[in-house]
């Protein structure tokens, strides 16, 4: 990977050594300091220490940016700075209050028609006149997202090899907080996933990734939030949300939990068994993050309070409305 190029890179470096020292993935966060660290080279050359002027030229909004990506782009620049504050280097800390408040998002619960209409589209996708073999990778990566509740980070990179295809297990390495776990598709995913490789291995036989680029390498998340994007609008009738927000892959991820807990709590399941189970299936490092999904389940699935005369709600204890 290309090297820092601004005076800021041995400070850059030593921040990315401890995040990762951490067990913090950080990638994004390093994409954003990447893109910092070429501002500060190309704007303010020779420049060793973090200024005012550095931090709020990278901390101004950008058009049509969202404050909560904007917050994303800021969060390791604020964080940089107190770093090179805590070794004695001068250094401006981006203020908390800029730019705002996160938007805490509310997700979209898929109905089995609009899912129906999204894996249709996806069915038609159409080769790329400028390579890749996206009628290959639409429809099964979106499928994966949806049958195993994956993140859709972790579903782009998946390599080859954490694809078994012999046993029907899907290998999630190093993911959020450095987590692995083995997840388990279904007979009709798994004989989709074999007939999937065995096309696409026609195109990029030596591939590393399961979902290759024209390259054979791992695609970016910007492809694929196109991708998705793309079939929202070819689905019949188009996908839209009554609030207007976006969806978002993610939403995918959503849907596969609800779908279950819904499905557990109908056929008597008791949640408070299931959770411990759900929490490793979706890799999150502690219950109360999972929780959340029951609450979710409860608000999109109104029939779930009334089951045998019981109040799911009451049922669950408190959770956060953080997105995991």
């Amino acid at each position: 990977m290309t090297a820092f190029v601004s005076n800021l890179a041995p400070h850059i470096q030593v921040l990315l050594e401890v995040k990762h020292a951490l067990g913090l993935p950080y990638d994004q966060s390093e994409r954003h300091l990447r893109r910092f660290d070429a501002l500060c080279a190309r704007d303010y050359p020779g420049q060793s220490t973090l200024t005012r002027d550095m931090a709020i030229s990278w901390a101004a909004a950008r058009p049509g940016e969202h404050v909560n990506g904007q917050i994303r782009r800021i969060t390791p620049v604020r964080q940089l700075a107190k770093h090179m504050c805590s070794v004695g280097v001068t250094a401006y800390v981006i203020p908390s209050g800029i730019p705002g408040r996160q938007i805490h998002y509310t997700p979209h619960m898929f109905s089995h028609e609009q899912l129906r209409a999204l894996f249709d589209a996806a069915d038609q996708i159409q080769a790329s006149p400028w390579g890749g073999q996206r009628q290959l990778i639409i429809p099964t990566i979106f499928r994966m997202i949806y049958c195993l509740g994956l993140r859709p980070g972790e579903a782009k990179k998946l390599h080859r090899n954490d694809v078994d295809l012999t046993w029907g297990t899907v290998s999630i390495r190093e993911s959020k907080g450095h987590k692995d776990r083995i997840v388990f598709m279904a007979p009709d995913l798994h004989e989709y996933c074999r007939s999937y490789d065995a096309a696409i291995s026609t195109y990029h036989p030596d591939r590393t990734a399961f979902f290759p680029n024209e390259w054979g390498r791992l695609s970016s998340p910007a492809t694929l939030n196109c991708w998705f994007h793309e079939l929202l609008n070819d689905a019949s009738p188009a996908i839209v949300t009554s609030n207007g927000l976006p969806l978002r892959p993610y939403d995918l991820r959503h849907a596969h939990v609800i779908e279950n807990i819904n499905r557990w709590v109908l056929a008597g399941r008791d949640p408070e068994a299931l959770v411990a189970y759900l929490s490793l299936h979706l890799g999150h490092s502690n219950t109360e993050d999972t929780w959340y999904y029951f609450h979710l389940a409860a608000d999109f699935h109104p029939d779930l309070r009334g089951l045998a005369n019981t109040d799911v709600e009451n049922a669950l204890p408190e959770a956060s409305n953080a997105l995991r």
